[in-house]
């Protein structure tokens, strides 16, 4: 499958844009004492050994039979067709791209591989006699 070359054509595209706004930090030694001994946590479903932050999803959790996985594990793929699978594999290939392959040494490589093509047809029209 190709990977799209629109991005390695033009390398100087901003692809992230961060901003951020102004805030003023207040210093309490107290609180962060406090909050780095673990003392704002409270315990899960009344288990003194599993403390979570008053904010944690899991407070709302009371019985994870539902949540937990299957035996032996769950296969995403078992539900597809074989075409399915076909277009997952292509989007994973797609998705994964730039963590198995180094798309600049790639493009450097197609560079070197394109220099020496025409140092090549240059020495062979160097020896053609019209």
């Amino acid at each position: 499958m190709a990977h799209n070359k629109s991005r390695r054509a033009e390398p100087n595209v901003a692809e992230l844009l961060i901003f951020g706004y102004s805030c003023k930090l207040f210093r309490d030694d107290e609180k962060a004492l406090y909050i780095d001994q673990g003392k704002h946590l409270i315990p899960w479903m009344g288990d003194d050994s599993i403390k979570i932050d008053r904010y944690d999803g899991r407070g709302a959790l009371y019985d994870l039979k539902q949540h937990e996985p299957l035996p032996g594990g769950y296969d995403s793929m078992m539900s597809l067709t074989n075409e399915e699978r076909r277009v997952e594999q292509m989007c994973d290939e797609e998705r994964y791209y730039a963590l198995n392959k180094d798309e600049d040494v790639d493009l450097l490589y197609q560079e070197e591989e394109l220099k020496r093509l025409q140092e090549a047809l240059q020495a062979i029209r160097g020896l053609c006699i019209f």
